[in-house]
């Protein structure tokens, strides 16, 4: 493993998008922990469809006026409300379109560092449909250039003292290693690192080099003074394996990548990362990266 420079995390602006529901109000108390503890701003974005003018009698009504002020009233509301977000500087966004489309050209145009949404959840103000669904949260997940953390569920423990942190044999699995090992700098976390191979796996990945990954990684973190712990599994699903060690580690965060299954592992064994940020019951940061 060559030599890399692990500098302190940076996150100037994280996004929160919100449909205004419990799961998206709780993805921005936590996006305010975050905040504390970087000085970030947080840019809070409720995103609805456009309404046709109506034209029924005669008048034309700007619906979509009457809802950005209607939906920036609620925000400002919110914001006050979240003890989590005093001292923390919050910017508020509305836009019309599809939400995913949305985030992406606010990522671009703004630098955005982090996204903290909810996968779950419907829209409480416009009453349209559903944003912030498994599918909404997935699609975000694989286009988004930067990472993001993805509640499904309240945290038990609003804090990032233990990271797990799956790896496998294939050098993008440890392309996540200089986040985790910033984000462990930053809060102070022990990092336990999680090797999973399955049946099939092992007619075409050497299992020694998932030993040596694994070693590999270990002296890192020795070298870094980051606290850890290493296991290595050997399961069929190597989704329930992860979410049952983060269980077992009494894990604050679980940390993935995305977009690393090649086609052939798609089939067989379904997205893993899909899997774990659809189930897991404690936060998961996924780190998006090409197959190609």
């Amino acid at each position: 493993m060559s030599e890399q420079n692990h500098s302190p995390v940076v996150i100037n602006k994280i996004l929160v998008p919100t449909d205004f529901s419990a799961i998206s109000l709780l993805a921005l108390e936590y996006a305010g922990l975050i905040a504390s503890k970087t000085n970030a701003t947080i840019i809070l974005l409720h995103v609805f469809e456009s309404y046709m003018q109506n034209t029924m009698l005669h008048a034309t009504v700007d619906f979509n006026n009457i809802m950005e002020k209607g939906i920036e009233e609620k925000m400002h509301e919110i914001v006050g409300m979240d003890q989590q977000l005093n001292g923390v500087r919050v910017e508020t966004r509305v836009a019309h379109g599809k939400i995913h489309v949305e985030i992406e050209q606010i990522v671009k145009q703004d630098g955005i560092s982090l996204i903290v949404m909810g996968t779950h959840g419907v829209s409480g103000v416009t009453n349209i449909g559903k944003f912030m669904v498994g599918s909404n949260a997935y699609r975000t997940m694989q286009n988004a250039t930067c990472p993001i953390i993805t509640l499904r569920n309240e945290p038990s423990k609003k804090s990032f003292k233990n990271i797990v942190l799956p790896i496998d044999s294939s050098a993008k699995s440890t392309m996540k290693l200089d986040i985790a090992i910033a984000w462990a700098k930053l809060f102070g976390s022990t990092i336990h690192l999680l090797a999973v191979t399955a049946f099939f796996e092992e007619f075409v990945v050497d299992a020694k080099a998932v030993d040596r990954k694994v070693h590999q990684v270990e002296e890192l973190l020795v070298k870094e003074g980051i606290p850890y712990t290493a296991h290595i599994i050997r399961n069929q699903s190597p989704s329930l394996s992860v979410l049952h060690h983060a269980e077992k580690m009494n894990a604050d965060l679980i940390m993935i990548v995305s977009g690393q299954e090649s086609q052939l592992g798609e089939m067989l064994f379904g997205s893993i990362s899909r899997a774990v940020v659809s189930d897991s019951p404690i936060p998961v940061l996924s780190i998006h990266i090409n197959k190609n």
